[in-house]
C-alpha cells in the first residue's frame, strides 16, 4: 500500500513536471479530432447513413481517447524515470527498493558501490575471517610496518580483495594507544590508529566490530576505533556509541536492489562479559548470546532491504565444525529472514550446510591473525540486481602462511575436499562455488 501510494505522488509529480512536453502531444491529438469535428459542423463528412451529431459524437471520442493515450504514456514514462532515479540513492533520504519496499538513510549505513567489478546487473559482496596487524598476536604483520600492508598478501589474494564490489573484513582489535587492557583477560590486542590506513589499502568498505576484542581496551578504546573508522571513512557494524547505533545494519545500495548485512557477537558466553554489550547510552557490541534481538534487527531489515546477510562471531574456538548452539541460532535466523549466515570465531575453517534451503557457512577461520599455518579464504557472493537475489556463491581457498596465500592446485583440492567431506548435502565445484545438493 505505501509502495503504490508513493509510486502514485511520484509518477503524478513527474507528469506535473513534464508538462511542457505533454502539452504540444495533448493540443496535436486534439486539433486533429477538432478538424474532424469542424468538417462534421459544415456538414462535409455527414451522408445519408451518418448524422451531423454522429460525427460530432465520434469527433469528442477521438479527441477524450487521443488524450488518454496520451496521458497513459505521460505516466508510463514518467514511472519509468522515476524507477530509474530510485536506483541511484545519491542525495536522497529514502528510496524504494528492487522489491518494492522502502528505506531511509536513518535506517542504517548506507554503502553505494558503483557495482563497476561485477557484469551488468550483478555486484559482489566478499567476507574475509579474522583480521589483526598486531605484531605480537600476528607476526606477519611485521612487515607491513616496514614495508606496507600490500607486502603481507601475494598478488592474487589482495586483487581478490579489491575485486569485490563491497569487502566486509572481521576486524578483531582496537585501534587505540589509550587506555588499559581488561584486567585478568588473557588475551587482549589494540593497534595504533594510523593502522586503519592499511584496512582501507586492503579495499575494504565495512569493518564488521562484533566480536571478543573489540572491546580489550575499554570503553576509551572502542569509542577511539569508532573515532578512527569514522575519520577514514570507513563504515563499521556490530559495535557502536550506544545501542541503537550497534545495532544498526549496513544497507549496500546497487541499482535498486539493496542488500542488509547484520553483525552481532555471542562470546564471551557467560554472564557480565569482558566484551561489554551496549547499552541505551554506553558504548559495546551487539551481543547475540540470546538472539531475540538479533531476530528482530533480522525482521525489521528484511521490511527494508530486499536481502538481509547475517555476519555472527559464534562457536568455538579450533572445532572444526558447527557445534549445536551454532546450528540451532542459524534456525532462529533463518525463520527470522536471513538470507545467508557467515561466520566468524573459530579460527578455523566450519562446514557449510543449507538450513531451510538457506545457506550457512559457520566458520571462515583465520584470514590474517596469527603465526600459525591455516586454511583459511573468503566467500564472494554475488547479487542479482535484476532479481533482487543471490545469484552465486562462492569460497575461495586460501592460507594464512607468512601472510595471506591464494591456494592453487592440489593444495586448493585439499581444502576444497575437506570443506566437502565436511560438508554432506553440499554440492562444490572445482572453483569453490557451492549449492545445496
Amino acid at each position: 500500500m505505501l509502495y503504490s501510494l508513493v509510486i502514485g505522488r511520484m509518477v503524478t509529480g513527474m507528469i506535473m513536471n513534464n508538462m511542457k512536453s505533454i502539452l504540444p502531444r495533448l493540443a496535436s491529438a486534439a486539433a486533429a479530432a477538432a478538424a474532424v469535428f469542424w468538417l462534421a459542423s459544415g456538414g462535409a463528412l455527414a451522408s445519408e447513413d451518418t448524422s451531423e451529431e454522429d460525427v460530432r459524437t465520434r469527433a469528442y471520442e477521438r479527441i477524450a481517447k487521443e488524450a488518454a493515450k496520451t496521458i497513459g504514456e505521460a505516466e508510463e514514462e514518467a514511472e519509468s524515470q522515476m524507477r530509474e532515479a530510485m536506483k541511484n540513492p545519491e542525495g536522497k533520504d529514502a528510496i524504494i527498493t528492487t522489491t518494492g519496499k522502502m528505506l531511509r538513510r536513518s535506517d542504517g549505513r548506507w554503502l553505494t558501490p558503483d557495482g563497476e567489478n561485477s557484469d551488468e546487473g550483478t555486484f559482489t559482496i566478499a567476507f574475509t575471517g579474522d583480521v589483526i596487524f598486531d605484531r605480537g598476536q600476528n607476526p606477519w604483520a611485521a612487515s607491513a610496518y616496514s614495508d606496507g600492508i600490500e607486502s603481507c598478501f601475494d598478488e592474487d589474494s589482495w586483487a581478490l580483495m579489491h575485486d569485490a564490489d563491497v569487502l566486509v573484513v572481521n576486524n578483531e582489535f582496537a585501534y587505540t594507544d589509550r587506555g588499559s587492557a581488561i584486567s585478568g583477560k588473557k588475551f587482549t590486542f589494540r593497534c595504533p590508529p594510523d593502522t586503519v590506513d592499511w584496512l582501507k589499502e586492503m579495499g575494504t568498505d565495512l569493518a564488521a566490530l562484533a566480536n571478543n576484542h573489540i572491546y580489550d581496551y575499554g570503553e576509551e578504546g572502542i569509542l577511539d576505533t569508532f573515532d578512527t573508522l569514522d575519520g577514514a571513512e570507513i563504515p563499521y557494524i556490530g559495535a557502536g556509541r550506544d545501542l541503537e547505533d550497534a545495532h544498526k545494519p549496513a544497507y549496500c545500495i546497487v541499482n535498486g536492489t539493496v542488500v542488509a548485512i547484520l553483525n552481532a557477537t555471542e562470546i564471551e558466553r557467560y554472564e557480565n562479559p569482558e566484551t561489554r554489550e551496549a547499552e541505551e547510552d554506553s558504548p559495546g557490541v551487539f551481543r547475540c548470546l540470546d538472539d531475540e534481538d538479533l531476530c528482530d534487527k533480522v525482521r525489521e531489515a528484511k521490511k527494508k532491504a530486499d536481502l538481509c546477510i547475517v555476519f555472527v562471531h559464534w562457536g568455538t574456538e579450533l572445532m572444526p565444525a558447527a557445534e549445536e548452539s551454532q546450528i540451532e541460532k542459524a534456525q532462529d535466523l533463518v525463520e527470522a529472514g536471513a538470507d545467508l549466515i557467515i561466520g566468524a570465531h573459530p579460527h578455523v575453517l566450519q562446514n557449510i550446510q543449507y538450513v531451510d534451503d538457506v545457506p550457512v557457512f559457520y566458520s571462515l577461520g583465520n584470514y590474517f591473525f596469527s603465526a600459525s599455518t591455516r586454511d583459511s579464504g573468503i566467500v564472494r557472493v554475488t547479487v542479482d540486481t535484476d532479481g533482487a537475489k543471490i545469484s552465486a556463491l562462492q569460497f575461495v581457498p586460501m592460507q594464512q602462511r607468512q601472510g595471506v596465500k591464494m591456494l592453487y592446485d592440489g593444495e586448493k583440492e585439499r581444502v576444497l575436499d575437506t570443506m566437502r567431506d565436511l560438508s554432506p548435502g553440499v554440492l562444490i565445484d572445482d572453483d569453490g562455488y557451492f549449492e545445496q545438493e
